[in-house]
């Protein structure tokens, strides 16, 4: 009998507790270091690039309905509360952003809004470059069209 007894005391390896505590620290040590190596900002400035891209036609495709409703191609209409101009009935390019509900204030917005005759361009000001993380409209050209509506995100 003191013979099995002997046996089992000279066998090694590990208990179950130490196999536990080694668990545990593994898995702390993968909390903390693994959003480290795991950014997932640039993903999620994309996403919200795409999300102001299908606000861009939502925008236009309610105030162009409201324009056919009213009867506007080329004139203003006044739609909550501002003044939107338009071109062949969708909005112009310097009108689209006030249509948007999105804070582009230098300070504290997360967006660069830039209207010009060539289109508007809305980048995300956190972006690694905002010329590739950006959501663009150019309005419709001819009576029939509808505007152009896209986006970058290769460099959010």
């Amino acid at each position: 009998m003191k013979r099995s007894m002997n046996v089992k005391a000279n066998q090694e390896g590990f208990t179950l507790i130490e196999l536990v505590v080694v668990i545990v620290i593994l898995g702390i040590l993968a909390v903390t270091a693994a959003p480290k190596f795991i950014d997932l900002t640039s993903d999620a400035k994309g996403a919200v690039v795409e999300a102001v891209e299908g606000s861009l036609k939502s925008a236009s495709d309610m105030a162009h309905a409201k324009a056919l409703v009213a009867g506007v191609t080329n004139t203003a209409l006044s739609i909550a509360g501002e003044n939107i101009q338009f071109a062949n009935s969708y909005p112009d390019n310097e009108s689209i952003g006030l249509l948007l509900d999105i804070d582009t204030t230098v300070s504290t917005g997360d967006f660069v809004l830039v209207s010009a005759a060539g289109g508007t361009t809305i980048a995300h000001a956190k972006a690694v470059t905002q010329a590739n993380c950006q959501a663009q409209y150019d309005e419709p050209e001819n009576a029939g069209d509808t505007p152009t509506i896209g986006s970058d995100i290769t460099d959010c």
